[in-house]
């Protein structure tokens, strides 16, 4: 009777492996992380300028704004990642701050188009919307994604003062408020989540409810943040890249990870699209 079991629970996880594969070549992932790993590539540069422009009103510093986005990446591009900050953070003029806004804005944006392009390829549906209005909510999320990593340097510099104000005025909440602060992983953890989720549900052309995304985002955060730590190991321990790639080693291997990352992204709308079909269940 086990052995049966056992051999049922087989057939089913494997049913279920094939199926998946098929629907992965079927929505053509590959090439949409591809595509899109490219132009998040290009999109880099111009949001880190939008962000800095944004930073020189707030109280917030160069080394927070590295601290924060280091959560989000291999700790074998700290270094890398230091050197473009600080680079654009000292090149920056103020007099120039509109115009550097606006056009990072709207350059940054353009990675947002190619995971529209290819979430709606992944749920299969056509994209019926004015290009203009895409642009518009392209340039939307680009500014609710700044906002959240704006909300993580918000705790991570005014962390005390926020701590000691909710003791004061809410001292049930101290403990778990404190828990928060005290846990920086937590809160990247959070950001990417919340970004996921709302990825999810407004950028492909379809109505659905933030509750129907949070399968494919717990996946998509998950995922990336798990490759993220094992990639960099991988790179710590086994790195000789430089001696195909010389001087554009890091920017290879850059490359290798956002491409891995977009790839875990759109597994998580794929997860969400079969949740929402029933396919997983059906089978």
């Amino acid at each position: 009777m086990k052995h049966n079991i056992l051999i049922r629970s087989f057939l089913k996880i494997y049913n279920l492996a094939e199926m998946f594969s098929d629907e992965i070549k079927k929505t053509a992932i590959p090439a949409f992380s591809g595509q899109s790993a490219f132009f998040m590539m290009l999109s880099f540069f111009p949001f880190i300028m939008f962000l800095l422009a944004l930073l020189r009103f707030m109280p917030f510093t160069e080394d927070a704004l590295i601290s924060v986005l280091e959560a989000f990446i291999p700790t074998s591009f700290h270094q890398f990642l230091e050197t473009i900050i600080s680079g654009i953070y000292h090149s920056q003029s103020a007099t120039l701050l509109p115009i550097t806004i606006i056009t990072s804005l709207w350059l940054a944006s353009k990675s947002f188009l190619s995971l529209a392009n290819g979430l709606n390829f992944v749920y299969e549906i056509n994209e019926t919307r004015n290009f203009i209005l895409i642009r518009i909510y392209s340039v939307i999320y680009t500014i609710i994604f700044a906002l959240l990593i704006i909300a993580s340097l918000t705790v991570m510099v005014f962390g005390n003062s926020i701590y000691f104000f909710i003791r004061k005025h809410f001292p049930l909440l101290q403990g778990f408020i404190l828990s928060v602060i005290s846990l920086r992983s937590v809160i990247s953890f959070f950001i990417m989540f919340c970004f996921f989720i709302i990825m999810y549900k407004a950028i492909p052309n379809r109505k659905s409810n933030f509750k129907s995304q949070v399968p494919g985002a717990l996946t998509a955060t998950c995922g990336w943040l798990i490759f993220s730590w094992l990639y960099s190991y991988y790179v710590d321990h086994f790195n000789n890249y430089a001696t195909f790639y010389g001087t554009m080693t890091v920017i290879a291997l850059l490359m290798v990870w956002l491409y891995a990352c977009m790839y875990i992204l759109f597994l998580g709308g794929l997860i969400n699209k079969m949740l929402d079909k029933n396919i997983i269940f059906n089978k």
